[in-house]
């Protein structure tokens, strides 16, 4: 029982050290790497929710992208077109896109994971032509323009640095939240009818889990954490189009969470900074070494990093700080 307070203990003092890090940093890093910081933010968000959904309930999903999308447009829509408040606009849509997610999930759960894979993928396909004919809500094809900048009492401070501390604000938020789900009752649960932590979903049935309530309660909530970063990143960039929340959106975060680990809500912030730190690297140096466009050999390094680390780190980069760090139980 020691072990196990001192392993949670650990993971709260991690993330006090990690927030007392990111507080300071603005003081010390130029506006260029408070950008990428609020990008690292931003997928960090939307990959926490997808290792909550895949790795511990062990639903396959390559749909974050839509609710990504969803949030942003609907975040979009109520304050462009109706006047709401962008603070509001965003509760809404996380609502909302929950509210969508858990209708859609209830359907689609109750097939085999690599049909909801599938599924899941397909629906990258409907939302983008969903937005693009809808011209008249969403600016169709051409996008949506002059979405407000969130502000405070009407003041707008430096605007990268608000949304520098507003987004990581939320991520900590979001990160205690998931450490304190997946030690709860509720984590218990979903990892006893997950496949990949060695549960089964007969096994979990038989002890009285009721399987479906729990995996479209994990998949809205992953929607949820989606829809809250793309509210925000449609204020932070005042204009959205269809082709952001595409396919490629959804296969990123997927690699995202592959390359953190699906064992712990760390994982997100580990493969995150991970492949936009990559990203960001590439589009320094590639265009110096290779003249023309450097988004095939951005492809060619995610496939190549995705693939070293299933052949050597297949649990992901958190399995090193496990290694480092006791664990509770053991």
């Amino acid at each position: 029982m020691s072990k196990i307070l001192l392993s949670g203990h650990l993971q709260y003092f991690g993330v006090a050290l990690f927030a007392i890090v990111l507080l300071i940093l603005p003081l010390l890093a130029g506006p260029y790497p408070i950008a990428v910081l609020v990008d690292i933010g931003f997928y960090s968000i939307v990959t926490m929710g997808l290792i909550i959904l895949m790795g511990f309930a062990g639903q396959i999903s390559l749909g974050q992208a839509v609710f990504f999308g969803l949030g942003a447009y609907v975040s979009g829509i109520l304050t462009t077109q109706y006047h709401l408040s962008p603070w509001l606009a965003l509760v809404l849509a996380a609502i909302a896109t929950g509210g969508i997610a858990a209708i859609i999930g209830r359907a689609m759960l109750r097939l085999r994971e690599l049909i909801v894979a599938g599924v899941t993928l397909a629906l990258n396909l409907v939302f983008y032509y969903l937005v693009t004919s809808l011209v008249d809500l969403t600016g169709g094809a051409s996008g949506m323009t002059n979405i407000p900048r969130l502000s405070l009492d009407g003041f707008i401070p430096e605007y990268t640095l608000l949304n520098y501390y507003l987004v990581w604000i939320i991520a900590f938020l979001l990160l205690i939240f998931s450490l304190n789900l997946v030690n709860s009752r509720v984590g218990r649960a979903l990892r006893s009818m997950n496949q990949l932590a060695g549960g089964s979903e007969e096994t979990a049935q038989a002890l009285g889990v009721n399987i479906m309530k729990y995996k479209v309660q994990v998949f809205a909530l992953s929607a949820i954490y989606a829809s809250i970063a793309g509210s925000i990143y449609a204020y932070y960039i005042g204009c959205i189009e269809p082709d952001t929340f595409g396919v490629q959106l959804s296969v990123r975060v997927v690699i995202m969470a592959i390359i953190g680990g699906m064992t712990s809500p760390w994982g997100a912030f580990l493969g995150a900074g991970s492949i936009v730190g990559l990203t960001e690297l590439l589009r320094e140096f590639m265009p110096v070494l290779i003249a023309g466009p450097t988004g095939a050999y951005e492809l060619i390094a995610y496939g190549i990093i995705l693939v070293m680390a299933l052949l050597f780190l297949p649990q992901g980069l958190i399995s090193i700080c496990h290694r480092l760090v006791p664990q509770g139980g053991h």
